[in-house]
């Protein structure tokens, strides 16, 4: 039963990934208000627009350039949870192709989304993912989505100036033509993404899920997060990237989905 825990449906989210893992409903509850302070709002400054800040992320990173520039992605994570180690490795080719394995001990689970449909395996068991789980794959396996969102159906909105974790930082809702939202904060003087809110769909019910990324390091000209906090319900995962490796030249015929 613990591995159950562990190694639920897994999603695959943003920049680099994160796991979703599932809770049981009585932790899911106490979720509701979340972990995050924001303190007292202060005006956004005039003229400035979501896009303004989404750019400047991009250009904090790297540039689009040298994002529009990588074909694959394959990164290696390993953290620990309820006693437990674990590792995550995430295989990605451009533009919307996707590999997620999570291990533990013993078990495995595996995400495979290949451009339109996803399955789940977990040990012998073999799961189509459909609805809101298939829904959120398609944005989240998008390679260059942060570039240009609402070539994607998700409109960002500038929410205002927040203070996180003593950061001041913009708050962006990204708003998708359908399904829920999600809100994610940026340093105003790095310009980089410190933390991402969202609601995450399990079994159990629906909870709220945070994410903080810091610890940023240049790979190949682009910036990305290697120690990424996770809470949720009452656990909290702290991640760590061991490896990240850019256009190594993965095959199509990784992200195939078996029969």
């Amino acid at each position: 039963m613990r591995h159950t825990k562990l190694l639920s449906i897994a999603v695959i989210f943003s920049f680099l990934l994160i796991s979703s893992w599932q809770v049981n409903a009585q932790d899911s509850l106490k979720t509701q208000s979340g972990n995050l302070t924001e303190e007292q709002q202060v005006p956004i400054p005039e003229g400035l627009t979501a896009a303004d800040v989404l750019n400047n992320y991009i250009e904090a990173i790297g540039g689009r350039d040298a994002f529009n520039n990588i074909k694959d992605r394959t990164a290696v994570m390993r953290g620990e949870m309820m006693g437990q180690s674990f590792s995550i490795v995430i295989k990605q080719n451009a533009p919307d192709k996707l590999k997620q394995i999570v291990r533990s001990g013993e078990m495995k689970q595996t995400i495979i989304y290949n451009g339109k449909n996803a399955i789940q395996i977990t040990g012998k068991n073999k799961k189509e993912l459909t609805g809101n789980q298939l829904a959120a794959l398609k944005y989240e396996a998008q390679m260059n989505f942060i570039l240009n969102p609402e070539a994607f159906g998700v409109t960002p909105i500038l929410k205002g100036i927040v203070k996180i974790d003593s950061i001041d930082c913009y708050k962006v809702e990204m708003k998708p033509d359908t399904g829920s939202s999600w809100t994610q904060y940026y340093d105003i003087n790095s310009g980089l993404r410190i933390k991402e809110v969202k609601n995450v769909e399990t079994a159990q019910g629906t909870f709220q899920q945070e994410t903080t990324f810091s610890n940023y390091k240049e790979v190949d000209g682009i910036k990305f997060p290697f120690s990424i906090k996770q809470s949720f319900g009452m656990q909290t995962i702290q991640l760590n990237v061991s490896s990240l490796k850019i256009n190594k030249g993965i095959d199509d015929k990784v992200f195939e989905i078996p029969e």
